[in-house]
């Protein structure tokens, strides 16, 4: 019999499930998170704004000592030479708004400001200051702001979390090359200012490591009286003497030490300056829409996921008739995978790499060689072919090729290649421990949903690495470089439950409780999991949330349920909730809705299609939480990702860049940057992990179409 635990009855089930529910719930930032919070306590004066919380004491979200309201002028250097500030002149209360209006005088004239505020019943204090010019001629530089600060309190920690951008400090990225990834250090003085489109969830956050989290959500839109082209409003923070400030800037950027940049490709940063308004007329009005959060998060590294879910609920991502059928989407990718196929006397398989790029068959990572044939052997392939049959037996034949890759010494012990060159007719020295964990992970997956008789010879392959695998982990000096090697958790579990390998499970533990130790406070994000971006990332965090999630399939462990959530939250703080306004280009060509797509790390801020892979997980979170958010989610990543593929080909790129990011040009300006599509770039993966989603709602039961 396969190793897995003895099932529970359907009440212990149920207790199970009530238990891991009530479990997850005592989590600060839950998957419950929708339900209405305790209402924290807004007090708005002639000394300004003060937001508290009857858990948290006298501790306080207040805004700037010098005045609720700040404007910049003058201009030097990428930032304002002169600050101009002011109190309210008035509070009123109207209904659940307080309203407070004063101004602000500046070199070119007065500013009459009005701020609404209001407590929402889910905890937020939903906000829109609005700036009248009242001076009487256009005005110079001007930069407007929205500034509210987080005292450290007992000297806590102050550790920032800004989606997609910084993950607590991007502790790894930063160590290993600080020039390519946003750093900080908390520093006073020190700014982390980005433009709101690379935000894929438009909120700043500071944790207060073990107490508190606060948050400043907008709702991102570009400015008029630009000084330069495409200006949006920028989001971050400033670090202050014991304190942080959250804050919204009309336009001015900073990282690293630097202002006036942007990381604008994989390597560097580059300048971005003239970030200000000018020239603004008498009489003009600007507005801004934003909320303030502030609550309790006792549990260290769990801080984020409050606002993340807020930000989820303002935003509401959902499918729409705009966007692409999946069963369209689905046919092209297989048209796709079939125009892939390569076969000579030395070798079958589905070749991964662009035309006139390298002439390979590669498993893992980037290509996925490996994805294709177990799709075909799991999927019904008559809507796709006439001739389904012979796309079976040449899935078997490409698993066979694979499976006959010979056993090498690397680094990290014995493992298999990855690569193999159809030109020079041999395998490359290429290996490492993430591909293979994923290489092993779809080849366990087709073994266990099919009785082609040729599985027992795929197994052989399979046992082979993954004995080597768990040697590897069990052995008492093992320590993994990053997450990466959580990818191997899932094969572990999965090939332990077929094969009835005890030993094979206790590696999946033992790395899934070193992944839980060491990452779930977040003092090191989850990263290392994209091979060209060693720093904090997406898929770091996917390869622990699919192993968690293996593990509680098999073992109903309620740790390893809320290790999958915590897991899956840092991998949805990548995903765009909200569709950015595009310039001309190809991505605005189709009118592309960004929402349901992902960043990929801290250092390649493009989108791309990778979320699709983590939909059916996402689906079960579902139903392991009872949170439907997840299943909504798993819809929007599934169907979204589906724009911009040529329905009659399948062929869809891989970098879509909706901020001001561009992997591979080798310009050294930012303009012209955002908008544009790397069509070109079609590696497989990205038809791939089309082909894992639909084949994991397969085994689901899901019904993918109809999303």
């Amino acid at each position: 019999m396969p190793y897995l635990p003895s099932m529970p009855t359907r009440s212990i089930a149920r207790t199970v499930a009530i238990f891991c529910l009530l479990a997850i719930a005592s989590q600060n930032g839950s998957a419950q998170t929708g339900s209405a919070q305790t209402a924290p306590s807004l007090s708005i004066d002639q000394d300004g704004l003060t937001l508290g919380h009857p858990e948290l004491g006298a501790s306080a979200l207040h805004s700037p000592t010098e005045g609720l309201w700040s404007i910049g002028t003058g201009w030097s250097e990428n930032a304002s030479t002169a600050w101009h500030h002011g109190q309210p002149d008035h509070v009123e209360r109207r209904g659940p708004w307080s309203i407070a209006t004063g101004t602000v005088s500046t070199v070119d004239g007065v500013w009459e400001i009005r701020d609404s505020y209001r407590v929402t019943p889910q905890g937020l204090v939903q906000a829109k200051r609005r700036w009248h010019y009242s001076g009487e001629k256009p005005s110079g530089p001007v930069v407007l702001s929205v500034r509210f600060v987080v005292d450290s309190a007992d000297g806590a920690t102050l550790q920032p979390f800004l989606p997609g951008i910084n993950y607590y400090g991007n502790p790894s990225g930063t160590r290993i090359d600080a020039s390519r990834v946003p750093t900080w250090s908390g520093r006073p003085g020190e700014a982390a200012l980005y433009e709101e489109h690379r935000y894929p969830l438009p909120f700043a956050a500071v944790e207060r490591t073990g107490e508190a989290v606060a948050a400043l959500h907008s709702r991102p839109s570009r400015l008029p009286f630009a000084a330069r082209a495409d200006l949006w409003w920028s989001l971050g923070l400033v670090a202050g003497d014991g304190t942080v400030e959250m804050t919204l800037r009309s336009g001015p950027t900073a990282s690293n030490g630097r202002r006036g940049v942007v990381k604008a490709r994989q390597t560097m940063f580059l300048p971005y300056e003239d970030a200000h308004l000018v020239d603004i007329p008498p009489g003009a009005i600007i507005e801004k829409e934003f909320w303030l959060q502030f609550a309790p998060a006792p549990n260290p590294g769990h801080g984020f996921r409050l606002p993340l879910w807020t930000s989820i609920d303002l935003f509401d991502p959902r499918t729409d008739r705009s966007l692409p059928r999946p069963a369209d989407v689905m046919a092209a990718k297989m048209n796709d995978t079939f125009d892939r196929w390569h076969e000579d006397d030395h070798c079958a398989g589905f070749r991964t790499r662009p035309p006139g790029s390298n002439p390979w068959i590669m498993m893992g990572w980037a290509d996925r060689a490996e994805v294709a044939p177990r799709a075909l052997l799991k999927m019904d392939l008559q809507p796709y072919t006439d001739q389904p049959d012979k796309w079976k037996r040449r899935a078997a034949d490409a698993l066979d090729f694979l499976t006959s890759a010979p056993t090498r010494k690397a680094p990290y012990g014995d493992g298999f290649p990855i690569v193999y060159d159809y030109q020079l007719h041999r395998w490359l020295p290429r290996q490492n421990p993430l591909s293979q964990a994923q290489t092993l992970h779809a080849m366990v997956d087709a073994i266990t949903e099919t009785d082609h008789p040729h599985r027992d010879q795929w197994m052989r392959f399979v046992a082979t690495h993954l004995d080597a695998i768990a040697d590897r982990i069990l052995n008492t000096d093992w320590r993994p470089v990053s997450t990466n090697e959580a990818f191997a958790i899932a094969p572990l579990v999965k090939g332990s439950g077929y094969a009835s390998n005890e030993r094979w499970m206790a590696a999946a533990i033992k790395l899934a409780d070193h992944t839980i130790e060491r990452h779930l406070d977040m003092q090191e994000p989850y990263w290392g999991g994209t091979l060209d971006a060693r720093c904090e990332d997406k898929e770091g965090a996917w390869a622990a949330l699919q192993g968690f999630a293996a593990l509680y399939r098999a073992t109903r462990d309620p740790r390893y349920l809320r290790a999958a959530v915590h897991a899956g939250d840092v991998c949805l703080s990548y995903l765009y909730v909200w569709d950015v306004t595009l310039p001309p280009g190809r991505l605005a060509d189709h009118d592309l809705k960004t929402r349901g797509w992902t960043g990929v790390s801290v250092q390649n801020q493009h989108l791309d299609v990778f979320g699709v892979v983590f939909t059916p997980t996402y689906w079960e979170l579902a139903d392991w939480t009872g949170d439907e958010r997840y299943r909504q989610l798993a819809k929007i990543m599934f169907v979204s990702c589906g724009q911009m593929t040529d329905l009659a080909t399948g062929v869809q790129g891989e970098q879509l860049l909706q901020t001001n990011y561009q992997q591979h040009d080798p310009r050294d300006v930012v303009e012209g940057m955002r908008g544009d599509y790397a069509e070109q770039w079609n590696i497989y993966w990205i038809t791939a992990h089309f082909l894992t989603a639909a084949a994991d709602f397969e085994k689901l039961g899901v019904d993918w179409r109809s999303f």
